[in-house]
């Protein structure tokens, strides 16, 4: 069995880790998949919430890493844990706060990193100055990275015209999930139900996340693929950006901050795809503003895409 395995992972409390791993096994398991939530945290809060609300089918894992016993062992526990649950599940979440007990080969064992983040600009530069940390992870030649992933949550509707995104100057290439909008209706899901439930702007924007997550690990799949059928055919060593120091790579990586890491060969983001589904020529003829009675999911479609992402994926912000 091929696993798709998924860390969910931020320095910072408060910016919604575990509630996008609670949400997001269960919004997988819906779509079918077998589903492992692994809880690395003391607090067990995803773990928590998957126990307590009504059973959706996610086998659950609560594991406390021994981080005060140093060296190799919370690497070497998080990699068994990891590798049993994924010998029995297509999908593997784990959430983990990240600390530096933790070596960063870590990443490595994983698919996909996602990062929660609010849209504050302290909270910003905590995201950025942990990315850069580990930018080795994400731009080696060595072992296939990681896809990275950054969503941001709990955001305000008024915060839909920051420019934050672009005044912040990140040192890796990553995809950019659409936001996880705040409301109060999401605290009261807590251990009660699933966000993507909610009939509401925030269902409807959590529902938009689990699909940027499927699209990313479709994009990973294919050009795993692709790259696979290439080794097959060729014989000779065929330059290629991965391969390429990183002094080669920061000026395509420049010029579109939005591009995919070096496993991936699509130079879009997720964003952008999500974006150009949703553009139909209906749409197109009829620009209205979603008026009483629409449902959430329109309203969110039709909202366009919000000002700080949308300088994104110009590919107005550099590294």
């Amino acid at each position: 069995m091929s696993t798709f395995k998924i860390l969910v992972t931020s320095q910072k409390g408060g910016v919604g880790k575990s509630t996008v791993s609670a949400n997001l096994a269960a919004y997988l398991r819906r779509q079918g998949q077998t589903v492992t939530l692994i809880d690395f945290d003391t607090h067990g809060s995803s773990s928590t919430w998957l126990t307590r609300a009504p059973n959706i089918g996610v086998v659950v894992q609560h594991h406390v890493l021994p981080l005060d016993q140093g060296g190799n062992r919370p690497i070497l526990d998080a990699r068994l844990h990891l590798r049993r649950a994924a010998s029995s599940s297509e999908v593997v979440i784990c959430d983990l706060t990240w600390t530096d007990s933790i070596a960063g080969e870590l990443m490595f064992e994983y698919d996909l990193v996602i990062v929660p983040t609010s849209v504050s600009e302290i909270e910003m530069a905590a995201t950025a100055g942990f990315l850069s940390r580990h930018r080795w992870v994400f731009d080696s030649a060595i072992h296939t990275p990681p896809t990275l992933l950054v969503c941001p949550t709990r955001v305000q509707p008024e915060q839909l015209q920051s420019d934050v995104f672009s005044k912040q100057r990140f040192p890796v290439s990553f995809m950019l999930a659409p936001p996880v909008l705040e409301a109060q209706s999401a605290r009261e899901m807590f251990e009660r139900g699933y966000l993507m439930d909610l009939q509401d702007a925030c269902g409807a924007s959590f529902n938009e996340f689990g699909k940027s997550v499927c699209a990313a690990r479709e994009m990973r799949e294919s050009a795993q693929g692709m790259r696979q059928t290439n080794n097959s055919r060729i014989t000779t060593p065929t330059p290629r950006t991965a391969g390429m120091p990183n002094a080669a790579t920061a000026g395509v990586r420049r010029n579109n901050a939005l591009a995919n890491s070096a496993t991936l060969s699509s130079q879009y983001s997720i964003l952008g795809r999500h974006r150009m589904q949703k553009v139909r020529p209906e749409d197109m003829a009829n620009k209205s503003a979603p008026h009483a009675g629409t449902p959430p999911s329109t309203q969110i479609a039709s909202m366009g895409i919000p000002q700080f992402l949308k300088r994104m994926s110009m590919g107005v912000m550099s590294k």
